[in-house]
């Protein structure tokens, strides 16, 4: 009996509230941002600086920008600091490939943050298989 209730107390493990085991890396959370239009990207970046502060490290962002959205990504644009900024807080970034080439714009428009992909829709529907949680605010 002693050597059945100390095998159990060397594996036990303590988890959090959300039944992860402390010091766990993985998230409870993934959010995916649907970014279309380069005018809705000051309320993207609201809605997942308030998903930030609600959930901090338990949650991973993925931002998708195809069509006009690509141009919220550009090195020169009006929100380069901000998406800096963010991919160091679990937030990642994924350029269209084919809404780039509309536009006339390479990689080398792009700070090294965010990664092209072939499709901006086949990525969201890779990440909704994967889980995340669809927003187009």
């Amino acid at each position: 009996m002693d050597q059945i209730i100390s095998a159990v107390l060397r594996e036990r493990r303590t988890f959090n509230l959300h039944g992860r085991e402390e010091g766990s890396i993985m998230t409870t959370y993934r959010a995916l941002f649907h970014l279309n239009d380069n005018r809705s990207a000051p309320g993207v970046f609201a809605n997942i600086r308030n998903l930030l502060d609600d959930l901090d490290d338990d949650v991973a962002i993925e931002v998708v920008g195809n069509g006009e959205g690509v141009k919220t990504f550009l090195i020169t644009g009006k929100h380069a600091d901000e998406v800096k900024a963010l991919s160091g807080k679990n937030v990642s970034f994924a350029a269209c490939s084919n809404s780039l080439r509309s536009h006339g714009f390479t990689k080398d428009d792009l700070p090294r943050c965010v990664t092209i992909v072939p499709s901006g829709v086949g990525e969201i529907v890779r990440r909704q298989a994967e889980g995340y949680a669809y927003l187009k605010p």
